[in-house]
């Protein structure tokens, strides 16, 4: 595997899993897109400031889950 595959690799890794989490938080009733252009403030936006308390208790619960 060449050194472009590897980065392909967690790129397409790192793109599912935002499209999976931005998922969850719309099934939650919180609306949310993906960032562009690198955004230093992180791959998800929250439309509704209000949701973020919400959003950090189910990232909480998801890496609870995944990474035990």
């Amino acid at each position: 595997m060449t050194d472009e595959d590897k980065m392909i690799e967690r790129l397409t890794i790192h793109k599912n899993l935002i499209g999976w989490i931005i998922e969850e938080l719309e099934a939650e009733g919180i609306e949310a897109r993906r960032t562009t252009g690198n955004d230093s403030s992180g791959d998800v936006l929250i439309v509704n400031s209000e949701d973020v308390p919400r959003v950090k208790e189910i990232v909480r619960q998801i890496q609870k889950e995944y990474n035990p």
